[in-house]
């Protein structure tokens, strides 16, 4: 649903905008000059302070919301729409054709503003290995209402093109016109995607919040298939390789057009490259018996996800974006924090433990509700007591790196968080059922 601002509001935006045009510089005919931008904060002014439509706003784009919108929405402009000129290293917006009439330019910004948020689907190349679970009636396997697992045939081809017609915006798709091995020419038959729908607004040389979030289920998806064991990490050293992508298409007129694409940065997408399919350590020694494990954790995930906007399944998605974090990159001390702090989540009470202490709550949940017998609660409380000491040097001494002791100890507590995790998500199935 559209914005619709305040009739009011959108003629005082217009009126700060068009005073504000003139003072926006763009070098070389195509990109804004980031220090003369600052008038688009200034143009943003008339903007309500509080209310629905600010906390909207904020809720898909971010805490500036009329800046990013003409920052990013310009940008994407000029690079599409204007020649790159070396000759012209600072002009005027304004003196561009395109933007030579200030009123009508003005008008045209604030009543695209005010049809946000646009509907998008993010797609990225996942792991082949998933086709198996595929039956030969669909392509499709739905995770929520908003996340699917794909593998493309000719009616995704049709239906989400890697070509928009627009010249300047499919020459700098894929890594623009000197980085041509990056176009991947069309989809891949061969993998399988994950495809995310959202809505908000996606631009040019800005992090919104609509993409934040893109990435932060991604990673969550992620994690989450680590603890129950669909997917594990294993490490190789990979000289150099592309980052990987999201594409990303956005509903115009009830078709999908190619909008942008989104990179990875190098920690995630190494990562991603390395996840593997778990087979339960040789357990799973036939496809029969993969495809079926497969079904099994994906449908403890479709748990999760169709229950988000639950408290505590918030809480769990949240937690599996920390663990997997604590996949990324070699920063050991760092992955010991991001994997506590998954814990503190799941586990975590301001009121409790302010009476007994965090570590202490911690230890003692964690042994309560993954230890199955009196040896190990007691076995889980121990190792706990020195996991929660290496944390709290870590925070509030600083190391420099971990022992060999305590490597041993950061493995048991990834242990511990996987655990954890899974018994999670099976009591909000246990919940999806009553």
């Amino acid at each position: 649903m559209a914005l619709c601002l305040h009739p009011d509001c959108k003629t005082r935006l217009k009126k700060k905008l068009e005073e504000q045009l003139g003072t926006i510089d763009v070098t070389n005919k195509s990109f804004l000059d980031m220090k003369s931008t600052v008038g688009f904060l200034i143009a943003g002014e008339p903007l309500p302070k509080h209310g629905s439509s600010i906390e909207k706003l904020e809720s898909f784009i971010g805490e500036r919301p009329f800046y990013d919108f003409l920052f990013g929405y310009l940008s994407k402009e000029l690079q599409e729409q204007q020649d790159y000129d070396s000759a012209v290293p600072v002009c005027k917006l304004v003196e561009l054709e395109q933007y030579s009439n200030v009123s009508g330019t003005a008008h045209r910004l604030v009543e695209l503003f005010d049809t946000l948020p646009w509907l998008y689907k993010f797609s990225i190349k996942f792991k082949s290995f998933l086709s198996a679970i595929f039956p030969e009636s669909t392509n499709r396997f739905e995770i929520s209402e908003t996340m699917s697992l794909v593998k493309p045939d000719d009616k995704f081809f049709e239906e989400y093109p890697l070509q928009s017609g627009i010249g300047g915006r499919d020459r700098y798709l894929f890594g623009g016109i000197y980085l041509p091995f990056f176009d991947p020419k069309e989809w891949d038959r061969e993998s399988v995607y994950l495809q995310i729908s959202t809505s908000g607004f996606v631009g040019k040389y800005v992090s919104t919040q609509t993409t934040e979030d893109v990435i932060s289920t991604f990673k969550a998806f992620c994690g989450l298939s680590i603890a129950i064991r669909l997917l594990k990490v294993e490490y190789s050293y990979q000289i150099a390789s592309p980052k990987m992508r999201f594409i990303i298409h956005r509903n115009i007129e009830g078709k999908w057009i190619i909008d942008e694409t989104e990179e990875l940065t190098e920690n995630l997408s190494s990562t991603i490259s390395d996840l593997v399919f778990h087979d339960l350590d040789g357990k799973l020694d036939n496809d029969p018996k993969k495809k079926l494990w497969m079904l099994t954790c994906l449908s403890k995930l479709k748990k999760v996800f169709r229950n988000k906007d639950q408290t505590e399944t918030e809480k769990l998605i949240l937690a599996g974006q920390w663990f997997f974090d604590s996949y990324l990159g070699r920063n050991e001390l760092l992955s010991f924090v991001q994997t506590m702090v998954a814990l503190e989540i799941l586990l975590g009470d301001k009121a409790a433990s302010d009476v007994m202490g965090l570590g202490e709550l911690l230890r003692n949940r964690c042994a309560y509700l993954i230890g199955k017998n009196h040896t190990q609660h007691e076995r889980i409380l121990g190792d706990f007591k020195e996991i929660y000491d290496i944390r709290s040097k870590i925070i509030h001494r600083g190391k420099s790196r971990l022992t060999f002791r305590e490597r041993e100890l950061f493995n048991r507590l990834q242990w511990i968080c996987r655990r954890v995790i899974q018994e999670e998500i099976e009591l909000i199935a246990e919940n999806a059922q009553q």
